[in-house]
C-alpha cells in the first residue's frame, strides 16, 4: 500500500513539503475509512441475513403450530362426536330395555295366577335375548368408523444462535 500512496503523492506537484505530507495523510486516512466502512457494511449485512433467516424460520414454525392446533381441534370434535353417539345409542338402548322390562312385568301381573313355570322360563329367555341385543348395539357404537388422523408432516427447524 505504501507504493500506491507514494505514486499518488508523486504525481501531484505541490511545492511545499508540508502540503505533500498532509496530502499523503489525507489519502491514507480516506482509504482506511473507506475500507472500514466496507468491512462494517459487510458485517452488518451478514448479521441482517442471520436475522432474516431466523425470522423466516419463526414464521414457518408459527404456521406449523397453527396447523397443528387446527388438526387437534378437529380431532377433538370428531372424538367428542363419537362419544356423544355412543352415549346416545346406549341411552336409547337402555330406555328400550326398561320399556321391555315394564311390558314383562305387566305380563307377570296379568298371567301371574296361572302357569308360573312357563312364565318364568319365558321371562328368563326374553331378558337374556334383550341383554344380548343391547350389548351388540353398544359394541357396534364403539366400533364406529369415526377415527382421528393426525399427520406428522410438521417440520420444526433448529435455530442457530447468532455468533458475536
Amino acid at each position: 500500500m505504501g507504493n500506491i500512496f507514494e505514486d499518488i503523492a508523486q504525481d501531484i506537484e505541490v511545492k511545499p513539503n508540508k502540503s505533500k505530507l498532509v496530502l499523503k495523510w489525507v489519502v491514507r486516512i480516506a482509504v482506511i475509512l473507506i475500507c472500514g466502512a466496507f468491512i462494517f457494511g459487510q458485517l452488518k449485512i451478514k448479521s441482517l441475513n442471520k436475522v432474516n433467516t431466523f425470522e423466516k424460520s419463526l414464521q414457518e414454525n408459527t404456521k406449523a403450530i397453527q396447523d397443528l392446533n387446527t388438526k387437534v381441534v378437529d380431532g377433538f370434535k370428531a372424538v367428542n362426536g363419537r362419544i356423544d353417539k355412543v352415549y346416545d345409542d346406549g341411552n336409547k338402548s337402555f330406555n328400550d330395555y326398561v320399556t321391555f322390562n315394564k311390558e314383562q312385568l305387566k305380563m307377570v301381573i296379568d298371567y301371574g295366577q296361572s302357569n308360573k313355570d312357563m312364565l318364568k322360563r319365558m321371562l328368563d329367555f326374553n331378558t337374556a335375548e334383550k341383554a344380548k341385543t343391547v350389548e351388540t348395539q353398544l359394541e357396534q357404537a364403539k366400533k364406529d368408523t369415526t377415527k382421528t388422523n393426525f399427520d406428522s408432516n410438521i417440520v420444526v427447524k433448529k435455530v442457530e444462535p447468532i455468533k458475536k
